[in-house]
């Protein structure tokens, strides 16, 4: 099997638009020939509740993160480590990671250069204004109801106060406050051009 090239990390808090960045990027590589494998760390967190009949959101996939992560339970980082196993199950030439959010997931993104395999984090930022009207305009499963308060305490979780310090340290930063999502697309391919296609050379 060929070794993989590179690995992106990507963060940001909900709605900031590592979805819409994710799809733009693994477009644009596989456009100039590379092939992409794509994961989200949640898709852990949603696999283990569909084996205990439990419904998927947001605020499920929280409570356990939380209790797979609570010290003495299991060994510490161990979602970050399940993500690297199955990414590294994948002979694709990039793997696309959405929703680095623990400093755990950080430090497993930082190590493939170690094993001879480039990586970069990049964090999509976006206002909570901007997210909190994203949120209500998509009204998945009845997420219309949620108030302003109750988004804010959603953002107050442990899952996702660690997200902007790890902004903080990424490779590349892309703001997404934009009212189309044409004009997002647009950052992200110049981030491809000065970023991502230098790291593949």
């Amino acid at each position: 099997m060929e070794f993989m090239k590179l690995v992106i990390g990507l963060a940001g808090l909900p709605l900031a638009g590592k979805e819409t960045a994710g799809s733009r990027l693994a477009a644009l590589l596989r456009g100039d020939g590379w092939t992409v494998s794509q994961h989200r760390f949640s898709d852990i967190l949603r696999d283990t509740l569909d084996l205990w009949g439990m419904p998927h959101g947001r605020a499920n996939e929280q409570i356990l993160a939380q209790i797979m992560q609570r010290p003495g339970a299991f060994p510490p980082g161990i979602l970050s480590r399940a993500m690297k196993h199955r990414l590294m199950k994948n002979a694709a030439d990039v793997g696309i990671l959405d929703g680095v959010r623990w400093d755990t997931d950080e430090a497993i993104v930082r190590e493939f250069p170690a094993e001879g395999i480039r990586s970069l984090i990049v964090y999509v930022s976006a206002s909570d204004d901007r997210r909190y009207a994203r949120l209500v305009a998509r009204n998945r499963s009845g997420e219309a109801a949620t108030t302003r308060a109750q988004f804010d305490d959603l953002n107050r979780q442990p899952n996702e106060t660690f997200i902007p310090v790890i902004g903080s340290r990424a490779d590349v930063t892309l703001v997404n406050d934009h009212d189309t999502i044409a004009d997002f697309e647009r950052d992200v391919e110049a981030a491809y051009e000065k970023f991502i296609k230098p790291a593949l050379q």
